[in-house]
């Protein structure tokens, strides 16, 4: 089963998008997220969700990308009904206005935390003047989204195995069954966090307020222009009202 937390779990490429600074990836995913906040319109939706289509494939990454938004098609449901019942009027354009929306900013940064090691996400926070304790504790729990994920299948499994029902009964008694897979899931997670306070500790993490670093992040031009056409893109809703072509 595919956990939609995988959407933050980086696989290696060699695209035109992993070759990209990542503060120019970052830049592109926040131009998506404004053209579809600021847009009224299920028309531009479905174009913000078909243009990260096509950069997701660009970046081959389709296998991986594909199976996460069906993994979170759900809450898509669950926010498109919520919005459809309490909605004044009742709208149904409204409701798959909204549900797209969330379609739209889950896939734009997906696209962008498939596409980037949290090795140099962690670079250009702190190339940005982001501190590094902060940049630090960004990154590692992103990275550990997707072992999260993992942890809780391996645990969920290892339960099964002894016959144990997660899924049996009705909604309390679920709910108490997954007290039996916290306990466990709690207790492996401080053991981890502290074989990693221990591995930061032997590496003198802070000793240096400002540590050499082996690797920077320098922009090219490729990065520049994906910057500009990101700008234009985040002005583009503007430009179609201020032209009055708004789209339905």
């Amino acid at each position: 089963m595919t956990s939609p937390l995988q959407a933050f779990k980086y696989t290696r490429k060699d695209t035109f998008l992993d070759s990209l600074d990542p503060r120019s990836k970052f830049f592109l995913s926040i131009s998506l997220l404004l053209i579809s906040l600021f847009t009224q319109s299920i028309t531009v939706q479905l174009a913000v969700i078909g243009s990260t289509f096509l950069l997701v494939a660009a970046a081959k990454r389709l296998r991986q990308w594909v199976p996460t938004l069906q993994a979170i098609t759900p809450l898509v449901l669950l926010i498109f009904a919520v919005n459809l019942l309490f909605s004044t009027p009742p709208s149904l354009a409204y409701a798959a206005l909204m549900s797209l929306r969330f379609l739209a900013v889950t896939a734009a940064f997906s696209m962008f935390f498939l596409t980037t090691t949290p090795d140099d996400l962690a670079l250009a926070l702190e190339q940005s003047g982001v501190p590094r304790e902060y940049s630090l504790m960004f990154t590692m729990s992103l990275r550990f989204i997707p072992t999260l994920a993992e942890d809780v299948e391996t645990v969920g499994a290892a339960l099964m195995s002894r016959g144990f029902k997660l899924d049996e009964g009705n909604i309390i008694k679920r709910a108490k069954n997954y007290v039996y897979l916290l306990v466990p899931l709690i207790v492996y997670e401080v053991r981890r966090s502290l074989m990693i306070a221990e591995a930061l500790e032997a590496r003198a993490f802070g000793a240096s307020e400002k540590p050499t670093r082996v690797k920077e992040l320098k922009m090219r031009a490729r990065d520049y222009i994906v910057l500009a056409a990101s700008l234009l893109a985040s002005f583009s809703p503007q430009i179609i009202m201020w032209l009055g072509l708004n789209p339905p």
